[in-house]
């Protein structure tokens, strides 16, 4: 035991050693293509300095697509093998997505962004830009999404209490508050000795919470009690804890929450049984996503792949930050 101990230091340093010339390795850029290489290149796009005649120097498909394999290659390869891995799936289960099913999904994500149609389609289109959601990607996410709903939307079944839930959110009270977060208990009782002695909840959490609420105070937005956005916790110390009085600490996922309740607005009045309908709706939808992204994680992890491309598989090797 004692000679294992001893040599735990030198191994690690020899596999810290060797880790370091294998990252360098992945990430030393490959032999440029020859001068005679390049002149068969494919071009893609043409270059030219202002003013220049003629067509300019080419860029060629093989310099351009070491690039993109590096950049964007594994989560566009992610995408291809999940649509091909769910079509068979689709088509043991003698199921298949046609065309108005990509509609419905353009209509189910046109919803969830707003309300509003077209606020929904200029938030639609500024979320396509930011993704690269071109043409082809777009029209892949459409017929993955309803494949994917057509493979869980039996297993779905909403609640009362998460229909209620629904209602809630959306028609039901909601309080604000401020809140000051921290990786301690005692930092979390030393600032509620200092706001006992005086000093302002909203001028600690700004100086010392650790949540991005602190920019702002501490101030958070309006929460409903039945939130299923919310850790449960969180929401029954919001809403037992009066107004304008500092909770006692609570855990909230690995830190620690203290929570001051500033105000409380009614809900709009609306009965559940008016909107039922819509409530079981948001429901459904919501379940059916976590089923659909946990299906997908399900569907790539059941094959092996095999990359013979060397830019692409350095990067789906990489592990990602």
């Amino acid at each position: 035991m004692l000679g294992l101990c001893l040599m735990l230091p030198l191994g690690a340093c020899q596999d810290s050693v060797r880790t370091t010339r294998m990252q360098e390795e992945a990430w030393r850029p490959p032999p440029k293509p020859s001068a005679q290489g390049l002149a068969t290149d494919t071009p893609v796009a043409y270059w030219k300095p202002d003013g220049d005649d003629g067509r300019g120097r080419p860029v060629g498909r093989e310099l351009l697509e070491g690039t993109l394999m590096e950049s964007a290659g594994p989560r566009a390869l992610r995408e291809v093998l999940v649509d091909a891995v769910l079509q068979e799936r689709l088509t043991e289960l003698s199921l298949s997505v046609n065309d108005e099913d990509m509609l419905a999904e353009r209509r189910v994500l046109l919803k969830a962004l707003d309300e509003d149609e077209n606020r929904a389609l200029r938030l639609l289109e500024t979320i396509r830009r930011r993704e690269g959601l071109g043409p082809l990607r777009f029209s892949a996410l459409l017929r993955r999404n309803a494949g994917l709903r057509k493979l869980v939307e039996n297993n779905v079944r909403p609640n009362e209490e998460a229909i209620r839930a629904a209602w809630d959110v959306r028609h039901g009270p909601r309080r604000t508050a401020r809140v000051f977060v921290a990786a301690t208990l005692d930092a979390c009782s030393e600032m509620i000795g200092r706001v006992d002695a005086g000093e302002d909840f909203g001028a600690l959490a700004a100086r010392k919470s650790t949540d991005a609420s602190a920019s702002a105070g501490g101030l958070i937005e309006p929460i409903a009690r039945l939130d299923p956005s919310w850790p449960t916790s969180f929401r029954e110390t919001l809403w037992t804890t009066p107004l304008s009085v500092v909770s006692s600490p609570v855990l909230v996922d690995a830190n620690y929450v203290v929570i001051l309740p500033l105000e409380e607005m009614p809900g709009d009045g609306t009965p559940l049984e008016h909107v039922r309908e819509e409530c079981e709706r948001r429901v459904r939808l919501a379940q059916e996503r976590l089923l659909m992204d946990s299906l997908a994680r399900d569907l790539l992890d059941s094959i092996q792949v095999e990359i013979i491309d060397s830019d692409l598989d350095r990067a789906w090797r990489t592990p990602a930050p």
